[in-house]
């Protein structure tokens, strides 16, 4: 497996030291060391977890069924780089965070995406990444005069209810009037009925919105956060991470990354600066870590 081109398809830290391995196993007689992608080479496509509801990262669209956002793009560029030879190699079963992660243990699916904010490993199950930096913002309407966080003080603000960023959002001191639904969508309709006065989400998302919008909304940038989204991975396929972490690195370095970052959301501004990958958490009792996950809004 090689370099990753992802152009094809649409704070520092140090370098993980290299983990003693176990035997390689494949399920192929020229397998590549890892079970995940030879699994994946001999059924002729990738079988991705994801979300279905999140413009910008991970989005079913109306009408056509097809998926589109980052995360999307990702998929089809690891499929491509895999070596499978469909236009169309990428399946998506498309579920709740824990929903994903169970059909990950069980292998009903090879690898799962879709706004994972987590690198602590859980029982069968490793991340790699962060593939996308991304951080707790917050949405207005274009001609709400509304330039700053702190004009939103006391105001009315609305998030998506259990993924954490009603918690954010306080103790951001942006303000204590917070609204939740159960769908970014509807906070949406609320930002631009006026019921409320901005929408508070992850910075990929909210210009995911944006975008739909065609300029009626706007990202204020004021990053309240800082955080990232990871692949999921077979926790005990070590030669899965080795050459995933190549791909990210490759494509931060040579361009291919903030290219198809443009191409999803858009070149009006320049692609941020790549993350910078995490080394991989070393837990002693991998079989009883537990890490908690946040939803991403939906």
């Amino acid at each position: 497996m090689g370099v990753l081109p992802l152009a094809a398809c649409g704070g520092g830290s140090s370098e993980t030291p290299t983990p003693t391995e176990a035997p390689r196993t494949s399920v192929t007689e020229d397998g590549s060391g890892s079970p995940t992608i030879d699994k994946i080479r001999q059924n002729g496509r990738l079988l991705m977890g994801t979300t279905d509801s999140l413009p910008g990262v991970s989005v079913q669209e109306q009408g056509n069924g097809k998926y589109s956002g980052f995360d999307t793009q990702l998929s089809a560029a690891i499929a491509k780089e895999i070596g499978l030879k469909d236009p169309d190699p990428v399946r998506y079963r498309s579920a709740s965070l824990d929903t994903r992660l169970n059909s990950l243990r069980s292998g009903d699916v090879d690898l799962v995406v879709g706004a994972i904010k987590t690198n602590q490993p859980q029982p069968q199950i490793a991340f790699v990444g962060p593939y996308l930096k991304v951080a707790q913002d917050l949405l207005v309407r274009s001609d709400s005069g509304i330039t700053t966080a702190a004009q939103l003080a006391d105001k009315p603000v609305c998030v998506v209810a259990e993924t954490g960023a009603a918690q954010k959002l306080k103790a951001a001191r942006v303000t204590q009037n917070v609204v939740e639904e159960n769908l970014g969508s509807r906070c949406v309709e609320s930002l631009q009925a006026g019921r409320v006065s901005a929408f508070s989400a992850d910075d990929a998302v909210l210009r995911g919105y944006a975008g739909q919008a065609k300029g009626a909304l706007k990202v204020l940038g004021v990053k309240l956060t800082d955080e990232g989204y990871y692949i999921g991975i077979p926790a005990r396929d070590k030669e899965l991470r080795r050459q995933l972490e190549a791909m990210l690195k490759k494509a931060f370095q040579d361009g291919s990354w903030a290219r198809m970052y443009g191409e999803v959301y858009g070149t009006a501004e320049p692609a941020p600066t790549p993350p910078v990958l995490s080394p991989a958490p070393v837990t002693t009792t991998p079989s009883s870590t537990t890490a908690t996950t946040t939803p991403p809004p939906r």
